[in-house]
């Protein structure tokens, strides 16, 4: 909720937020989900992101919709439904995974080192701050840290931008 909250705060045109499940199975605080609502946040439950679209630049978000299959530890987990992949369009993408790190199967895949506790690795001798090990993905926040506070999310994002802009030549 922080991130679409301030998402909006700050100008974001539209701030939508994509969950794989319903409301009701929502963790969380319903008093921030009723606050980010009056805000003008647009919720879309029973979605799965599946991937970034774009070439260089984000164009969208792919996503599938989903519904809820009873499990066995009590909780409903969200199923992916056949042939209903859509495409909401985007300019920015905030991944936001709550208080424990689950990164997405991508990083494995694009060379992301995690440390013993499933959070990404950062920063280091040979990266700058908040970059991955991979070279053009950085990050910060609960994925990096674990849960703490949304301050240091936002310093994590504000080094992770100023790491960027130097490894682009934009500033020293």
């Amino acid at each position: 909720m922080d991130c679409v909250r301030t998402s909006v705060r700050l100008g974001a045109e539209r701030v939508t937020c994509v969950y794989r499940r319903d409301e009701e199975n929502m963790p969380g605080s319903r008093k921030e989900v009723k606050n980010a609502r009056d805000e003008g946040v647009i919720f879309r439950f029973l979605a799965q992101p599946l991937a970034i679209v774009g070439n260089g630049f984000v164009d969208g978000v792919a996503i599938a919709d989903t519904r809820l299959v009873a499990d066995g530890d009590g909780r409903a987990r969200a199923e992916i439904v056949a042939d209903s992949a859509q495409t909401i369009p985007a300019d920015i993408v905030i991944l936001s995974f709550g208080f424990l790190a689950s990164p997405p199967d991508w990083c494995g895949s694009a060379g992301i080192e995690l440390d013993g506790n499933g959070r990404l690795k950062v920063g280091g001798a040979s990266r700058l701050p908040q970059q991955t090990t991979h070279p053009k993905v950085f990050a910060g926040g609960d994925n990096v840290r674990g849960a703490d506070l949304v301050v240091r999310a936002v310093l994590d994002g504000r080094e992770a931008a100023r790491a960027i802009l130097s490894q682009l030549g934009v500033v020293a």
